[in-house]
């Protein structure tokens, strides 16, 4: 049977009645090759969990009919040598009905990829539906008709008059998706677009290929190809998911919500944030931790599709409904109230507390910048009663003060314009400022000054503070190479570094290179980790705290005692310097609990060999009462608060004749 198929396929065409077409001259190489590929892409799909949304229900379609359309060729091909007129018949209808069906599926993939479906007109939705109809109905009825094609009772398949409508519908429904993508492409990433484009014109140039060499058959094979290509590329979920929660990831979300924003789709937003999950990890570990995330994740899923629940980072998960609102307080008090019972994560129960906010789009927010710019706020909010809030329970004036900021950060950047402060820190030996601090500070013209602790948070959310880092460290190894400092006592200065900078791979490469560009020798150099910081120590952040410490830098746990303070990592991570938050120093003062807390904790760092440095000292009874305790170090007002260059040189030469 094999070596007869091939025989008859390699035979040429000696003689054809009118209208006939004799498929035994037909090439069915493309068919086999279509058929491998359809099956590779019908396991990945299958194999590989999907979000069942309708855009995948619709792709599944896609596929679906285009393997079938294949296989039915191939056994039409098959057909025609052996077998009756009936099979004959059924196979080559069945083939035409599957294969024009293709590319009203692929039209229909689009609308719901690009999230359009819902605003398409009538007009549109009947330009679109009408001629799929109409085709379908004359290729149905062909063996009555004989418009299309049929089979004649000697077996011959042939075409009837209306058989380049086929090619007609198709080659409409395909300029149809290539305008359609063209008119909303800002809305669409690039990879859509191209992938789209594509699709469509290797499948056209396939048709036409096939117009003018009917025995050719690569009209399959092309459609298994894109098909293949896009299972790959638009179907490829490993970019999208959070692999912690298994929810769509941030960037997913941000990519669904301005394409929702373009296509004028009206959708409702439910916000839930854990704000203590740090205080969870703390207790609980990593391992637990995480699947306390998974759990709750999973939870969320009870109320949504897969594919409309978020995970936005920083404990943050967005549900979104699109059709029924009213679902959305229901939704609230339901997870409201599971939240007041506890929950067993292994063999330990937890309380999980969690706020939430309702936003709906587009009627209180109307793109995609000010929707993240909420988000982001949110995420920040200090209140953790059990209301629902709305978008009018942030206040506007702080939107726009965070906006101005970042433009604020972005010219200072831009035109490296932000300034290093320096405070001076007094040594308890040897009786004399020997260090300072270096304090970012940031003026802009049209805003006036911005408090470091309004523009770093934001500057470590949005990534700038990598830039700002940058800048402060260049200019106090500058500082440093100019001697003048040194001269008059200071042998090292003090450079805070941001957890984002901690976890740059990096560091220490670029840390380097700035030092041996002016020639400062590491020594001169101590790094200022806060103690929230060093609580959450990833390998690549304990890896260059180490290195650099090998290599001469000196290092400064801040803030102690304002974060979830641990022994742990006091011992791990070579630290010299432990300093005391300044509103640590001043409790001690009003509280004789806090006292006795602060003379505990002194004696317990030098007790481990390491230095204690006061900071926030304002009175002469303070520095007194602190220099008693034993602390090595002394920072505060009362020495300066932090002045320009120019000016701490002056303090400097000034303390110098004092002290």
């Amino acid at each position: 049977m094999g070596f007869k198929l091939i025989m008859i396929i390699c035979l040429s065409d000696l003689w054809m009645p009118k209208g006939a077409v004799s498929i035994m001259t037909y090439i069915i190489h493309y068919d086999i090759s279509a058929l491998i590929l359809f099956a590779f892409s019908a396991i990945f799909f299958c194999l590989k969990k999907r979000i069942p949304c309708k855009k995948n229900k619709v792709f599944g379609a896609l596929l679906s009919v285009s393997a079938l359309s294949a296989v039915f060729d191939l056994l039409a091909v098959i057909s025609d040598i052996e077998w009756g007129w009936v099979e004959k018949s059924f196979l080559h209808i069945a083939y035409y009905v599957t294969h024009n069906l293709i590319p009203f599926t692929f039209l229909l993939y689009i609308l719901y990829l690009t999230d359009s479906i819902s605003s398409v007109s009538k007009k549109f939705k009947a330009a679109m539906c009408i001629p799929a109809a109409v085709n379908l109905a004359l290729i149905v009825t062909s063996p009555i008709t004989k418009l299309i094609i049929y089979v004649d009772r000697e077996g011959k398949y042939i075409r009837g008059p209306l058989q380049p409508v086929c090619y007609a519908v198709a080659i409409y429904y395909m300029i149809y998706s290539l305008l359609f993508v063209l008119r909303n492409r800002k809305k669409l990433s690039l990879q859509v677009t191209l992938s789209i484009v594509a699709f469509c014109s290797i499948v056209f140039t396939a048709v036409l290929i096939q117009i003018l060499n009917p025995y050719l058959l690569v009209e399959c094979f092309s459609c298994a190809v894109c098909i293949f290509f896009i299972m790959f590329t638009l179907q490829n979920q490993d970019g999208i998911l959070d692999s912690s929660t298994n929810m769509l990831n941030r960037s997913t979300f941000i990519n669904n919500s301005t394409i929702a924003f373009h296509s004028g789709t009206t959708f409702s937003i439910l916000l839930i944030r854990i704000p203590d999950f740090a205080i969870l990890m703390k207790t609980f570990g990593g391992h637990l931790s995480a699947s306390i995330l998974r759990k709750f994740a999973d939870y969320l899923y009870s109320y949504v599709n897969f594919g409309n629940g978020y995970y936005l980072e920083d404990d943050c998960f967005a549900l979104v409904f699109s059709k029924s609102f009213e679902r959305v307080e229901k939704v609230y008090r339901k997870i409201y109230n599971k939240l007041e019972k506890t929950w067993k994560i292994g063999s330990m129960d937890t309380r999980i507390t969690a706020c939430f906010m309702r936003v709906d789009c587009p009627g209180e927010v109307n793109n995609t910048e000010t929707l993240v710019d909420l988000i982001e706020q949110f995420k920040h909010l200090n209140r953790y009663d059990d209301k629902l809030l709305h978008v009018s329970d942030i206040d506007s004036y702080d939107r726009k003060r965070r906006s101005n900021i970042e433009n604020a950060i972005d010219k200072a950047i831009k035109n490296g314009s932000f300034e290093v402060y320096y405070q001076p820190i007094y040594s308890n030996s040897r009786n004399k400022i020997i260090s300072c601090e270096a304090l970012v500070r940031l003026f802009d013209d049209e805003y006036g000054f911005i408090p470091p602790d309004e523009f770093i948070p934001i500057s470590e959310e949005n990534g700038k503070i990598l830039e700002i880092g940058k800048f402060v460290f260049e200019e106090v190894c500058k500082f440093i190479k100019k001697g003048t400092a040194n001269a008059l006592g200071i042998e090292y200065i003090q450079v805070n570094l941001s957890v984002v900078q901690c976890m740059q791979s990096n560091l220490v490469e670029q840390l380097m290179t700035i030092m041996r560009q002016y020639d400062v020798a590491p020594s001169s150099i101590c790094l200022e980790i806060t103690e929230t910081s060093a609580a959450y120590t990833p390998h690549v952040m304990e890896k260059n705290i180490k290195n650099l410490s090998d290599l001469g830098v000196k290092f400064a746990l801040d803030d102690y005692g304002t974060g979830y303070s641990n022994m742990t990592y006091l011992l791990k991570l070579p630290f010299r310097f432990i300093k005391l938050e300044k509103e640590i120093v001043w409790a001690g003062f009003n509280s004789d609990k806090a006292h006795i807390a602060i003379e505990s904790t002194v004696a317990m760092i030098k007790k481990l060999n390491m230095h204690i440095v006061a900071e926030g000292v304002e009175t002469i009874e303070q520095l007194e009462s602190l220099l008693d305790m034993g602390c090595d170090y002394i920072q505060g007002y009362y020495f300066s608060k932090p002045v320009p260059e120019k000016e701490f040189i002056d303090l400097l030469k000034r303390l110098v004749d004092n002290i």
